[in-house]
């Protein structure tokens, strides 16, 4: 543990140092960057899904370039059958060149200063794919070569020394970038840094100091340039572990737009749905109910007249109020396969009794907006039965996998260890155990963890990127995921007329500005996002290019601590950007 504790300090004392760099030495940097060799547009890397990146750790320098990457996609994964690319950084110090190349395998080399002497060797080499020189060895400039590998800025330099007898005055090749996140500092939007940082460090530490969470992480970024990124405080109140900006939070109702929503989305624009359609033609067993004439975009905008919710693990208690030996079991069996929580299993099909017990709900007497988890139940069978594919492997290999957002996922457990993923609550009325990797909802812990309502987490920097998508709308690293006319439609107001604040899926602000609500009533009316149950927020904003992810465990070590809401903590934070980006406006 000790040792964790202390790498984990050693991690982020570089990750401070590279962002209290100057904006005049960031530009230096990139300056200093030049490619020199580029063989079938390997730079910058598009296809993430399709890669395997591999770099060894022997160094720190190594290590800070590790940490750049992955920011981006996974370094030295175990994946097979995907094409390897190895990075191989040249220092100055360098005495000798490794000149194993394997026929595998492609090769991008970074040649840093000195190392230049190895430049007409390299070249010779089969399978360099790529060659990228910068004359400065310092933590930036490594983290910034990362940055460029994977299209975060562009860059045409020309070399204003020979190199070697290959790489002459004048060479260098453009590279087209500003594809996928920049990661720099506010000075470069020209927002006021000070600001920023003793701002929303105010907040935050008043937030931890009051018990509202244990921690949390915060980013923010603004025309695809990530300019705040930071984890606060710890896991638990215990303050044994600092949260990390790797660190997965449960991330509650933000579900419905990370899962739910981009599925049907692509179904949609695949013309294998239509939301004006009635529900029961995709869900049959609505027929023959009071929900028969219920229609997909009324569910998805929660005026469908269905009720909030249903406590269904109350239907598997017996006579004395305890988990029913009926429904629940210890161990993993045939009978009981599917995992609730640590050393609880729930019987096989017991989401038959979920779906029946929506289908007989009753409706409300009047269609209005009524926010309900119901619906979102539903869609991964839907999705499942129209694409012949689990729900959570169709939503992984089209978007999060391809956004390199890797830890986005259902049931983490099954991915990352136990101390990468942030407790939520100590449950002393269902599971009677700390919620710690397994899903935090009592609805979605029954169907094993997916659903289409609650069941995803994600660190904040790759639901970012999902956000981004939509900021962009439906395009991120060079890939097109959604036509930008769906994701117009879907995050646009649809029955304003009935005092209804949601798009499809989506929450917006409300039509009342009297109304409370998480995000900022400085953000714009095109916005859009959600917030999660267990104090999570992601919030994206179109017209000025900004994207808000806050997510943290509020619910520990108990739901009843409300405080985050109280205090507005999300909404106050939110605030402070904005302002920052109007004050910079006046500055122009």
């Amino acid at each position: 543990m000790k040792q964790i504790v202390c790498l984990i300090f050693i991690l982020l004392f570089f990750q401070l140092r590279l962002f209290c760099q100057s904006l005049e030495s960031r530009k230096k940097v990139e300056k200093s960057i030049i490619l020199l060799k580029n063989t079938d547009n390997i730079l910058p890397i598009i296809n993430l899904d399709d890669i395997n990146i591999k770099i060894r750790s022997n160094s720190i320098y190594n290590k800070i370039l590790i940490n750049s990457i992955k920011r981006y996609t996974k370094v030295n994964s175990k994946s097979l059958n995907k094409q390897i690319i190895r990075i191989e950084p040249v220092y100055s110090t360098a005495e000798t060149l490794d000149t194993n190349i394997n026929a595998d395998e492609y090769k991008i080399f970074i040649v840093f200063g000195e190392g230049k002497k190895y430049l007409d060797k390299i070249y010779k080499l089969k399978n360099t794919k790529t060659i990228i020189y910068c004359s400065n060895e310092d933590s930036l400039s490594i983290d910034y070569i990362g940055q460029l590998i994977f299209g975060a800025f562009s860059i045409n330099n020309k070399l204003t020394e020979n190199l070697s007898n290959i790489y002459r005055v004048g060479d260098g090749l453009p590279l087209k970038g500003n594809i996928r996140f920049k990661y720099t500092i506010p000075q470069e939007l020209g927002l006021d840094s000070s600001f920023i940082y003793n701002k929303i460090d105010s907040i935050v530490n008043f937030a931890i100091s009051i018990k509202a969470t244990p921690g949390c992480q915060i980013i923010a970024v603004k025309d695809q340039k990530v300019f705040f990124y930071k984890s606060y405080g710890y896991h638990t109140y215990d303050s044994i572990l600092p949260v990390v900006d790797s660190n997965l939070y449960d991330l509650a109702s933000i579900t419905k737009i990370a899962a739910s929503a981009p599925a049907l989305m692509l179904l949609e624009e695949e013309n294998k749905i239509d939301l004006n359609d009635k529900f029961c033609k995709y869900w049959p067993q609505f027929r023959f109910s009071n929900k028969r004439n219920l229609t997909l975009i009324d569910a998805l905008c929660h005026q469908g007249k269905l009720t909030a919710w249903i406590p269904f693990w109350k239907d598997a208690l017996d006579e004395n109020g305890q988990l029913s030996s009926k429904y629940f079991s210890k161990d993993s069996t045939n009978k009981f396969p599917t995992k609730v929580a640590d050393n609880l299993y729930i019987r096989k099909n017991y989401s038959k009794k979920i779906y029946n017990k929506i289908k007989k709900s009753d409706l409300l007497p009047v269609k209005k907006y009524k926010y309900s988890d119901l619906s979102f139940y539903i869609y991964p069978e839907i999705v499942k039965k129209l694409t012949h594919t689990d729900f959570n492997k169709f939503v992984y290999s089209n978007f999060y996998s391809k956004l390199g957002a890797y830890s986005l996922n259902f049931n983490p457990l099954n991915h990352f260890p136990k101390e990468a993923i942030i407790p939520t609550e100590i449950d002393n009325i269902f599971r009677k155990q700390l919620l710690d990797g397994t899903v935090h909802d009592e609805g979605a812990a029954l169907l094993g963890g997916v659903s289409g309502h609650a069941g995803l987490f994600s660190n904040a920097n790759d639901l970012a990127k999902l956000m981004q998508m939509y900021c962009n709308y439906g395009k991120y690293g060079g890939i097109r995921f959604l036509d930008s006319s769906i994701i117009q439609k879907w995050t646009t107001y649809q029955f304003p007329e009935n005092k209804n604040r949601r798009a499809i899926a989506f929450d917006k602000l409300p039509l009342d500005q009297s109304i409370n609500a998480t995000p900022s009533y400085l953000a714009s009316r095109s916005s859009f996002g959600h917030s999660g149950f267990t104090g999570t927020f992601a919030w994206a904003d179109p017209e000025t290019g900004l994207v808000f992810i806050f997510l943290s465990n509020r619910v520990f070590p108990t739901r009843n601590n409300k405080k985050l809401l109280k205090y507005n903590i999300r909404t106050e934070i939110h605030s402070v950007l904005y302002e920052a980006i109007n004050e910079s406006k006046k500055l122009k």
